[in-house]
């Protein structure tokens, strides 16, 4: 019995913590709705329009330079550059650096590489605007990773830092703003204007860099059952919760985001070790150069990794490497101040909240098993009050989780392809699986937290791509 009250204590105090990050992400919605995306729809920013604020200011429209890096992207690559390519901005001030992998190529025959179909696009549409529009470069088998660094005799290990930091010796020295993209990002048409919008009206002594949201379902039908659950959480998360985190916490994304290249340059480019190389970065920006993110109203969609397997590795990695960047934070010798205020706020944000959902996992199927092995039965154990608060919180999970869906459908965030009535109702009857799926989802958090403290050796490997 003395084990049991134990347990309860814990599932309450864990319970409360959920229930309270939950509430937190309703009532910052709310703020993201009002503050952001209402003002945007408002502000309905055209590229007349903000030609007319950039003559008024006596200023030009910036050069923007956006990043893809892309190894084995063959089946999706000519979209995105059809995708960017169609992106409401004058042609003259942008430019598309497509970095590729050298490897590829050496073991794949060339006509199904991502290198020939990227060359093909390069060849259609600088023909078209007469203009060297894409720039296409490949990342030697031996580069280092190093900003500035050097080709090595042997084959280095492919990583987005290590492309990103190569891809840097090819920006146009005309390049005023970088962009970021996955290779499967789909932007919104107008997000140009606005990145050029904020860097003509700031002022002349602050540095920009934009984060937007990153909704990955645009693979949704295709994803395993808990994978949907799981990718319309991160996008709940990125939509409304982003845009009040960045109060706090200088939060990149790795893909949506615009920073002045000068300012990259300042801090020497991507750090080559780091597991999560954006987070890693927004610290380090902030800590360097006090350079804090804004959040940028303007989605893309991705996907999402389809399988629970693939699920597993990729936040395995994101939580290595949060640890990773938390323990660097730490031992720099420096910026005591901002070194605590991150600590605290990486901490109280990101390693808090994942740390309960899975003690609230451990202690229920802990309670469980005492329960079918006789010693007391949980159900009988709990209280009544709190056995009808536990299922109206589920069933309030399960419900947010379902109008959220339902939004994403109505703006096209999740594409209803013709999928037949009784298909979509089984989509619904999905959400009932959240209970299981917030369980298994915790796994991979508390695997990457454990390992990170023997271990930065985690094994990069790219996001499995499915049909749309």
């Amino acid at each position: 019995m003395e084990l049991l009250n134990i347990f309860a204590k814990i599932l309450f105090i864990a319970n409360g913590i959920i229930i309270f990050f939950f509430f937190q992400i309703i009532v910052y919605g709310i703020f993201s709705y009002i503050y952001y995306f209402r003002q945007k729809k408002k502000f309905h920013l055209t590229l007349e329009k903000l030609e007319n604020i950039a003559s008024t200011l006596n200023k030009e429209l910036p050069v923007i330079t956006i990043l893809i890096p892309a190894k084995n992207e063959r089946e999706i690559i000519g979209t995105t550059i059809d995708r960017f390519l169609s992106l409401n901005y004058p042609k003259e001030k942008l430019n598309l650096l497509i970095i590729l992998d050298e490897k590829e190529v050496l073991t794949t025959p060339f006509e199904e590489t991502t290198h020939y179909v990227v060359y093909q696009k390069q060849n259609h549409y600088n023909k078209l605007y007469g203009r060297e529009i894409i720039i296409v470069t490949s990342v030697p088998v031996g580069f280092d990773g190093e900003y500035k660094g050097k080709i090595l005799p042997t084959p280095v290990k492919s990583t987005k830092p290590r492309a990103l930091n190569w891809g840097l010796n090819f920006i146009p020295s005309s390049t005023q703003i970088l962009g970021f993209y996955d290779a499967d990002a789909f932007p919104e048409r107008d997000t140009l204007l606005y990145v050029a919008y904020k860097y003509i009206t700031k002022s002349s002594n602050s540095n920009l860099l934009l984060q937007g949201p990153v909704v990955q379902v645009r693979n949704y039908l295709h994803l395993e059952p808990f994978n949907k659950i799981y990718a319309v959480a991160q996008a709940i998360t990125h939509e409304w919760y982003l845009p009040a985190l960045l109060l706090y916490l200088p939060f990149i994304g790795g893909t949506n985001f615009f920073i002045e290249y000068h300012l990259l340059l300042k801090v020497k480019g991507f750090n080559k070790n780091a597991l999560s190389e954006d987070l890693e970065l927004g610290c380090r920006l902030f800590v360097e150069t006090n350079t804090w993110p804004e959040f940028m109203p303007y989605i893309t969609t991705e996907q999402t990794p389809p399988t629970y397997k693939a699920f597993f590795h990729q936040r395995t990695r994101w939580a290595s490497g949060y640890i990773q960047v938390l323990k660097e934070i730490l031992i720099k010798k420096t910026y005591f101040k901002k070194k605590f205020f991150i600590s605290f706020m990486l901490i109280f944000y990101g390693i808090l909240p994942w740390f309960a959902a899975q003690i609230l996992t451990i202690t229920t199927i802990g309670m469980l098993i005492l329960s079918f092995s006789g010693l007391s039965h949980f159900f009988e154990f709990l209280p009544s009050y709190t056995k009808i608060f536990l299922f109206v919180m589920n069933i309030g999970y399960i419900l947010f989780l379902l109008y959220y869906f339902n939004y994403a459908v109505k703006k096209i965030y999740i594409i209803d392809n013709g999928e037949k009535k009784y298909k979509f109702i089984l989509e619904y009857l999905t959400f009932l699986l959240m209970p299981i799926a917030a369980a298994l989802g915790t796994l991979p958090y508390t695997y990457g937290f454990l390992i990170s403290f023997f271990t930065n050796n985690i094994e990069w490997k790219k996001t499995i791509r499915t049909k749309e």
